[in-house]
């Protein structure tokens, strides 16, 4: 059929990105923008509703699609297609997005967090493909987490399941954006890999990195590269405080698979082996052997993939009536 494919969309804090995908994966066409940062809403739908057309346009021929799935960095809930809060743009908080674009598009509309897509995009096209029960760690700015039970997307009753990034590692660490303190991104992100390091540099004269005025995650990796011993202990404290996170999800859910992602898994030679240290030593033992902690393949398509798989998965229930989804 001429218009079996779907769209799916990713709105992050910088780039807002819709692509027309085929029924069995396949990017058709993509454009993207940047996200509208006028703070007004309507500015985003304008931009979403516009870019969506010039997919239906230029990837379905004119044809109208099936579904739309849009990833945000966001809580979601995507049972009821509402914004619950989303800390990049907060002009979308209760917003009730799905229903809105779905009333401007005229297409079925489904809204979900950007972490759990590219966790359905990993366990659909990437590595996670082959496991029933896994956990994907996106790494970036933040930690966000998606889950995979018994094949189905897990969410939790409020839509909110996988914010692995808000797992205590410190009890009385610092404070974190979310309210609370002592979270593990504030431990483990690409932000917090930059300020480790640069507390560290002070310390240490020697280092590549001292003295430099504001460090970016990718200077420690550069610098670690090189074997800079300051850069290489930032990325092993990173590694350790994930671990510890990682440890309690073992345990909790013992899954199959925990696949690493996001632009700060590129640090993974360097991070990867204090993870698996931790996990060994604080996990049961036969789940700390048997799950497998592996690097995500997929890249920037998991959230566009994902999204896509969502909204393919919709067209079996209209819209998501409970806290899980099943992924054919």
């Amino acid at each position: 059929m001429a218009n079996d494919y779907v769209l799916a969309g990713d709105v992050g804090g910088t780039n807002l990105r819709i692509a027309a995908v085929s029924s069995g994966g396949r990017v058709l066409f993509q454009v993207s923008e940047p996200t509208p940062k006028s703070g007004e809403a309507g500015d985003l739908i304008d931009a979403a509703a516009r870019l969506a057309e010039a997919c239906i346009t230029g990837g379905g021929g004119g044809q109208r699609p099936r579904s739309f799935g849009l990833a945000l960095a966001a809580l979601v809930n995507a049972r009821e297609g509402l914004i619950l809060s989303s800390p990049n743009l907060p002009e979308l908080n209760d917003l009730p997005l799905a229903q809105v674009l779905s009333d401007r598009l005229k297409l079925n509309v489904i809204v979900e967090n950007d972490a759990t897509a590219a966790a359905v995009g990993e366990h659909w096209l990437g590595s996670s493909k082959d496991v029933e029960s896994s956990v994907f760690v996106t790494l970036g700015t933040g930690v966000g987490g998606g889950l995979i039970l018994d094949g189905k997307v897990y969410r939790g009753i409020d839509g909110t399941a996988g914010e692995i990034g808000h797992i205590c590692v410190e009890p009385d660490g610092r404070p974190c954006p979310c309210g609370s303190h002592g979270c593990v991104e504030q431990y483990s992100s690409a932000t917090a890999i930059a300020r480790i390091a640069g507390e560290l540099s002070r310390q240490d004269s020697t280092s590549l990195l001292s003295g430099q005025a504001k460090l970016t995650s990718k200077d420690v990796f550069d610098a670690a590269a090189k074997g800079d011993p300051v850069a290489l202990e930032a990325f092993r404290t990173m590694g350790r405080y994930l671990g510890i996170a990682l440890a309690g999800l073992v345990d909790v859910l013992n899954p199959e698979l925990i696949a690493i992602g996001g632009g700060a898994a590129g640090g993974w030679d360097f991070f990867i082996e204090p993870v698996r240290s931790e996990i060994r030593a604080r996990a049961f033992k036969h789940p700390a052997a048997r799950v497998q902690i592996v690097r995500a393949t997929l890249g920037e398509r998991a959230g566009i993939l994902g999204a896509a798989r969502v909204a393919i998965d919709s067209l079996a229930e209209s819209a998501p009536s409970r806290s899980v989804m099943q992924l054919e």
